[in-house]
């Protein structure tokens, strides 16, 4: 492993996507950490990887405060300091009229998009500024910046998601932290693929694709690049 290898945080990093850009960061030499809810998840990433290099995790859930802190202390003793994070975790709901959306579905939206990126976000921030900077990405959506009908509570979770990472890029300028929003359009994933079985695969955005860009925002000599929103449409 090269002696400053990247020390970076994958959350969700046991999802489809997460295990791509883990896979990518571990291929390129970087030390990664995940959190996980269930350690058989964990385990199965472990396998999947296992020839890219090795991933460390902790169980936590995102939308606890308190282990959330947990987990990035633990990485922080771990690594000795965070260089990057990426923050995929989050959930979707296709949902429907914002006037048949219950209190429990719209919270549920905002508790695993926007609070899970709050909680993120904040700790590695802490982190960063003490370690003299950082990167930070964030997922958002096409969806947030279309806000179609019929989907209200996931478009206003994400695009909450992209407000909070503009945010964030403003009060990170001084302190050498760049933030940047990953906004895909349709992942070419199993679950996405089950959902529209008459799509045309071959015009979505790979999860390969996405672990490359961002991977290569992160490597040495990489531009500095913060408060952009990186659209990754597919060929849609």
């Amino acid at each position: 492993m090269p002696e400053k290898a990247l020390k970076c945080v994958i959350t969700g990093g046991t999802g489809f996507l997460g295990r791509e850009i883990v896979r990518e960061f571990l291929a390129q030499g970087a030390r990664v950490a995940v959190n996980y809810r269930r350690e058989e998840r964990f385990r199965e990433l472990r396998t999947l990887v296992a020839e890219s290099g090795e991933v460390v995790g902790f169980p936590a859930s995102l939308d606890s405060e308190k282990d959330v802190r947990s987990f990035f202390s633990r990485v922080q003793e771990q690594f000795g300091g965070i260089d990057v994070l990426v923050q995929v975790a989050g959930g979707f709901w296709m949902g429907g009229e914002i006037a048949e959306t219950s209190l429990e579905q719209w919270g549920r939206m905002m508790q695993m998009n926007l609070l899970t990126t709050f909680f993120c976000t904040r700790e590695a921030f802490r982190l960063m500024k003490e370690n003299g900077g950082g990167k930070i990405f964030t997922v958002s959506s096409r969806i947030a910046e279309e806000l179609p009908a019929n989907m209200g509570a996931y478009g206003v979770s994400k695009a909450a998601v992209l407000a909070l990472s503009q945010v964030l890029a403003k009060e990170g300028a001084p302190y050498n932290i760049q933030v940047n929003t990953v906004m895909p359009g349709i992942i070419d994933t199993p679950a996405n693929r089950q959902m529209m079985p008459e799509a045309d695969f071959s015009q979505w955005v790979s999860p390969s694709e996405i672990a490359r860009l961002l991977y290569r925002l992160c490597e040495p000599g990489a531009p500095v690049l913060s408060h952009s929103v990186l659209k990754m449409y597919g060929r849609l």
